[in-house]
Parts: C-alpha cells; structure tokens; sequence
C-alpha cells in the first residue's frame, strides 16, 4: 500500500459556524427532492423555489433493474422551477430519480428520490443471519425469541449464530462464511447483537493509505491506525490482509495496528460488501448506570414496540447544523424531504430541546466532536440524563471521533441506549437512504452507502457526491442498530387459527388495532424462505379481505403448513405512497386432503421417451398445478409449480437426471392426473 497525499479537513479547525450562519454550504448544495402520487398514476417531484440562472435537469432509472444506469434526461427545466411531473408513470409504478441544477456546464447541486405510486407490497425481505453474543443466551432468551418471531413475521427467515466476546473475529468471519457457503439461499443481512468481538482495520495516519476520516492525523489529535470495520463480516470474496501495515502513532493503543495482531491492513473495501450489516452494542456505556445485557433489552423491547405499531413518532424531522461552512449536513437535507416532506424539516431546533419536548421520526446533529461529545449538541450524559423523554426513531450524527465507536460512553452508540432506533456517522462520508421514503429498510441504505463509489458521472450506477475527507468506502462506515427497521410500521392482526376440515383450511383471527385496508392471507414456506399469497394457488380467489375469517379451498397436498395474515395500509411519505404491511400473525396446521384419491385420472405424456422435456394435455385451462416426480420406488425427484396453458396443457422440463421411469403426478384443484415417462440422459 503505497501512501496517498491528499488534502484533508480537521473538523475541530473547521468548527467556526453556528447553525445560526446564513451560509448553509449544505443545504445549498442539495437539490431537496419530495414525490406526490397522483390520483392518474403519474408522479410530481418538487423542490424549492430558488431565482436560479442555471437549469434543473432530471433522469430516472428502475433500481430493481440490473442495469443501474441512468434514463434520460426526461426534462431540461428553467432555475425559476421548482416542480416535474413524470406523465409516463401509471399506478404501481416505482422508479429513482436524479436532479441536478447546473450552470455554465457545471453541477452545482444534485437530489435522488426513490419515488412511487401505490406501489404494491413486497413480502419477502431474504434470509438474515442473528450473530448475537453468547452472554445473552439465557438472559435475553424470550427478547431473542421474539426478534426471530417478528423478522419472519416481516419476511425475513432468520438464522442465529452466537459468538463468545473472547473469540477471533476471523474465527467468527469463518463461520459465517462457512455457514453462507453451505445454504442455497444466501443471507441478504447481518445483524449483530451485542459485543461481538469487533473487528478492526485500517492505516489512517498521513503515513498511511488514507487519512483519518475525521482529520485528526499525527499531531493533531493523533486519532491514527485502525478503525472498527464490522464491514469485515460482510465481505467473503476481498483480502483482508494482516502484513503491511504498521501505526502506532494513536493516542490509544486499541488503534495501533502491526503485522500480525489480527486487526487488518485495509482502509478502505475492495470488493462491495455482500451483507446489510447492523449492529446493536451497549457494551461499557456506564453512565447509563444498568449493564449492557439489561440495556439491550431495553432496546430490543422498543424496537418490537415501533414493529408492532404500540410506538409511533411524529412525522418530522430536525437538522441542528454546527458546521454551517462544509456540506456534512446534507445527509440530512437529502433524505429527510423524501421521508416527511420538504414542509416538515426543521433546521431551526435544537438537537435536545426539540426532542425532549416533542416528537421526531428523523434527526440531524453535527458539529465539532470527541468520543463522547458533540459541539453545539451535546454529551453522552445528556442522552443518559434524557432518557425517557429522548424522542426520536432514528437519527444521524457527525463530528470528529464518532466512527471509531467501540469505545466508552460512545456518544454514536448512546442514542440507542437513551431511545433511538438507530445511529449512524453522517456525512463522512454521506449516507444515502432515500429509499426508505417508499418501505425500503434502513440496512439497504447503508450496505449502498458502503459500497458508493466516487465517479463523477452524470451516468454514474452509484451516488457521486459527499465524500468528505475521501472518506467513501472506509471500512469504519457502520449502522448502529437493527438493519431491518423500516420506516413506518402497522399494527398487524393476532391471534390467528387455523383448521383443517373437509379438504380446506379455515383461518380466523383477531382484528389490527389501527387503521389499515385490509388483511393480506398467505402459505409460508419455509424451505425456500417465501411468502406467497393464496392467490398463487387459487388464480379466481383474493388473497385479501377484510373480514377476520378466510378459508382456502385450493390446498390439494396433505401436509404441515404454516399460515400467516398481515394488514395492509396505503402509506402517503415524502416519496409519494406505497403498500406497507404489518408483521403477520401465523399458525400452523396439520392439513389433511381426502378429496384427491378418489378423483385420479391417467394422463398421456408426450414424447415418450424423452430426452428434456414432456407435455401433459387435457388439464383444466389457466389453472395452478403442483407437479411430483417420484422414481418407481417412490423417491421424490422434484417437485415444480406451473399454470396450465389456456388450452389446458403444460411443458415439464424433467432436467438433467439418470435414464430411469419417472411416475409423475399432476396436482390440479381437486383433481390428480397421473403418468410415467422413459427419461433417457442425452
């Protein structure tokens, strides 16, 4: 790693502002973006209205689509406008949009906005693995069980691995590693719960490969070596290295790094991260007077509270900027206009005033830092002093120190502890979740944040702007908190049965306690980690209602199964609205189906033999099968779900197997059609 001279800000030299100062750098150097849904489909974007002598210009993409380039540019529009409506959208529709202001072809400013119209729910999340610290096992055993119960209730299917605090962290990387090599669906998160051995990694020193993120090189503050990097865990593919780097010039020797001593090399990633990592830690936060394991009950409890819709927040947002004069801040002039509106952002409120005496779903604070303080905010002890009365979901704080939290009395780690959800170091570099304006988690915004490259490119995949003292890609960059959180939560319905009776199922349950649409009734399968609404199965039946009672005529197999009811509810954000769902009530049933044995009928199937594929004809019209294939002693082969055609025919691709007979069996509303095909391996 050969040394990078660059020029860097100490932001304790740089605190010469108050958030009183008329030069706002930040907020000028954000296009602050807000969506309306139109009743017709189509979206309008707006911002504020500014006499600029340059243009606004604005693309848009599909972020679900492979290809992340940028479309356009959709309009070229006058420094005197402050509002788009996109005509080519139609309800359901979700799309990303970039805006820039330039002028005599430079960009001055740039917004993004994940914006939609009546976008419809999405149900599965992906699978997450729990690392949790192995002093929790018994002492947080019912929290933990009710964390696993709402993450699959919310479409998450988890995994819990322990870890001891004395362990490796390479130890536990391995593990995990070992673990996500060996499952067919990989992990999409990572949420760590308490102090699991953190790993540590970096040269920052102006000897070294970066500065310190802060500024606080040798000398002056001497704030050098390696930074906590939890991003460790998340990333299976890149060379975390432990034989180059030595610094021992930090002032405290937990940062020295030399060969050898497992903290690692790397400043900065070299391949993205895999995993949306999360990390809930209260270890050695004394001035909160209770140990950690009670204070991560504490958080865990609150955190079920907000899922469940039993805790709400006032949909606003504060931005308390103590470094007027540099651009740290626009992390919170970015996103909070896409989550509450341009109208509901304050940055006039003090950081604890506004959130001791009233509520706040969104806050911002910066200003000049150390471990445990913020200038022009305040202290560890004031978040410890405040608890109780602290209001706030979630929110971002910035100033020198902050990311090198594993430390006392941290004063990133201490919103989590005094009522916060989650807490992040904004602005160094800039974190980018938008998208959870339209149901995203917060982890995904994080993961895009820790992988966002630098390229200054109008076509550029990723967010070009605010990296600070090159700070883009550092190993340190970490969310405190459950990966998972959404934004908004709805109470869901409860105490749900389910009864198996005369070849259907007869679910009931107890109604939402707030105000929703409706229900949404779905099968989980938990083998391929899935919800699936019943509708799947039952092309002419909804999947929703508004009764507390369904019944599903269309489970044809005898089986276990496992059933879950969510409510559903239109949200209206800054980002326009979407479909969110609460977390679901389940109930497993024993089901049996006699119907089916009587009704089976001999099916032929062409070619036979076949090589790849057969065709079963005679079925019932755009009707939903289940196929089995079994050998001739009764093995199951695969099993594959297919919608006959309008003619009542479907294709079977039997796939790469040995020359055998194959017994299949076509599963059909109340109907088993049944034949046996040569397969011959070509």
């Amino acid at each position: 790693m050969k040394p990078v001279k660059i020029v860097f800000i100490l932001l304790a030299i740089a605190f010469f502002g108050t958030r009183f100062c008329s030069a706002q750098i930040a907020k000028t150097q954000v296009v602050q973006l807000s969506a309306i849904a139109n009743s017709n489909g189509t979206i309008t974007l707006k911002w504020p209205s500014e006499n600029y002598a340059g243009n606004f210009v604005i693309y848009h993409r599909d972020l679900a689509s492979n290809n992340r380039q940028w479309s356009g540019p959709d309009a070229t529009l006058s420094g005197t406008s402050n509002s788009f409506t996109d005509v080519s959208t139609k309800l359901g529709t979700d799309r990303e949009y970039f805006v820039y202001k330039i002028l005599s072809k430079t960009i001055e400013s740039r917004g993004y906005i994940y914006a939609g119209n009546s976008v419809l729910s999405k149900p599965n999340k992906g699978h997450i693995v729990l690392l949790i610290d192995s002093a929790y096992i018994k002492a947080l055993a019912k929290e933990i069980t009710i964390l696993q119960t709402d993450l699959l209730g919310s479409g998450w299917f988890p995994k819990v691995m322990y870890a001891g605090r004395n362990e490796k962290p390479s130890a536990i990387h391995n593990r995990i590693k070992s673990y996500i090599d060996g499952v067919i669906i990989r992990p999409k998160s990572l949420y760590i719960i308490g102090h699991v051995p953190v790993p540590y990694s970096g040269n920052f020193s102006n000897s070294g490969d970066r500065p310190p993120p802060d500024g606080h090189t040798e000398g002056a503050g001497n704030h050098t070596g390696a930074w906590p990097a939890d991003l460790y865990y998340g990333d299976f593919v890149g060379d975390w290295s432990d034989n180059l780097v030595r610094c021992e010039t930090g002032s405290q020797k937990r940062n020295h790094n030399i060969p050898g001593d497992g903290k690692f090399d790397l400043s900065v990633i070299e391949n993205p991260i895999e995993l949306e990592i999360g990390r809930a830690d209260l270890f050695a936060m004394d001035q909160f007077s209770i140990n950690d394991t009670l204070l991560i009950k504490e958080y865990l409890n609150r955190v079920h509270d907000f899922k469940t819709e039993k805790k709400t927040y006032t949909r606003r947002a504060l931005i308390d900027n103590n470094f007027t004069t540099l651009n740290l801040a626009s992390t919170g002039y970015h996103n909070f206009p896409c989550f509450v509106g341009l109208d509901n952002v304050s940055d006039n409120v003090d950081y604890f005033t506004g959130q001791n005496t009233g509520s706040y779903l969104w806050s911002y604070g910066c200003g000049a830092g150390s471990f445990t303080s913020c200038n022009g905010i305040g202290t560890s002890d004031d978040f410890m002093r405040y608890k109780g009365k602290f209001n706030n979901a979630f929110t971002i704080l910035c100033g020198s120190y902050f990311g090198d939290w594993d430390n006392d009395n941290n004063f990133l780690r201490a919103p989590l502890a005094a009522g916060s959800l989650t807490s992040c170091w904004g602005g160094i570099p800039k974190w980018y979740f938008h998208h959870m304006g339209l149901g995203m988690n917060i982890g995904f915004g994080a993961k895009i944040t820790q992988n966002n490259s630098l390229f200054d490119k109008v076509s550029a995949q990723d967010y070009p702007n605010g990296n600070f003292n090159y700070s883009a890609n550092g190993v340190y960059i970490a969310l405190m908190g459950d990966p998972t959180l959404c934004m908004l939560s709805v109470s869901g319905p409860s105490n749900l049965l389910a009864k198996s009776k005369n070849g259907t199922v007869t679910l009931s349950w107890n109604a939402s306690n707030g105000k929703i649409d409706g229900y949404i009734v779905y099968r989980i399968d938990t083998a391929k980690q899935e919800y699936k609404e019943i509708s799947w199965w039952c092309p002419t039946k909804s999947s929703r209602t508004i009764d507390t009672t369904f019944t599903d005529l269309c489970n044809w197999s005898s089986g276990n199964y496992l059933y879950a009811v969510r409510a559903h509810k239109m949200e209206t954000t800054g980002s326009g609205s979407y479909e969110n769902l609460s977390i679901a009530a389940m109930a497993s049933v024993a089901h049996t189906n006699t119907v089916i044995a009587n009704e089976q009928k001999d099916i032929a199937l062409f070619p036979n033999p076949s090589t790849s594929c057969v065709s079963a004809s005679g079925l019932g019209p755009n009707l939903y099968c289940e196929i089995i294939a079994t050998n001739m002693l009764g093995k199951k082969l695969f099993t594959k779900s297919l919608f006959a055609s309008p003619s009542g025919s479907i294709l079977i691709d039997i796939g790469n197997l040995e020359t055998q007979i194959i017994q299949l069996k076509i599963i059909q509303g109340s109907k088993l059609f049944a034949g046996k095909v040569l397969y011959i391996q070509p």
